[in-house]
């Protein structure tokens, strides 16, 4: 389903036609594909594209995680939003502010210049850390919630 065109390459996080998101792990390769048909084989970590196989991880699998880091996420694995106004990249410390009302700062440094206007972004868990993949962006960027 997202993103389109899906690339294949490391870090790429993509969404299947029945809602769940996964990500691409250690391959880089250039498939430049549009809703491909693809064959997910969970238990071993796998997706198979065109005879070709890439290995893949959930990212909606809940971790583990104190009171606190709890208590700032919703109980959704991934969120899906828009940035609220213009986002100009990543630079350190970035806040960004959703329109569903969430702050989010980046958390790990990262320097990417990228402008959009109202660009679609993911977050999802990863591990102990959140990261936030922005329409558009080379890369998810670790985030911490603000509000």
């Amino acid at each position: 389903m997202k993103p389109t065109p899906f690339m294949g390459n490391h870090g790429e996080v993509f969404q299947l036609d029945d809602g769940s998101f996964w990500e691409v792990q250690y391959e880089y390769e250039y498939l430049y594909e549009y809703y491909p048909t693809v064959v997910v084989c969970p238990e071993d970590g796998v997706l198979i594209i065109h005879g070709e196989k890439l290995n893949i991880s959930p990212v909606a699998e809940r971790s583990r995680m104190d009171a606190a880091q709890e208590a700032a996420v919703e109980t959704r694995a991934v969120i899906e939003s828009k940035i609220d106004g213009d986002f100009e990249g990543w630079e350190g410390e970035t806040i960004v502010k959703l329109m569903n009302g969430q702050i989010w700062q980046q958390a790990t440094y990262h320097y990417e210049y990228h402008y959009a206007f109202m660009p679609e972004v993911l977050i999802y868990r990863s591990g102990n850390t959140f990261k936030m993949k922005v329409e558009g962006t080379d890369e998810a960027v670790a985030v911490e919630r603000l509000k």
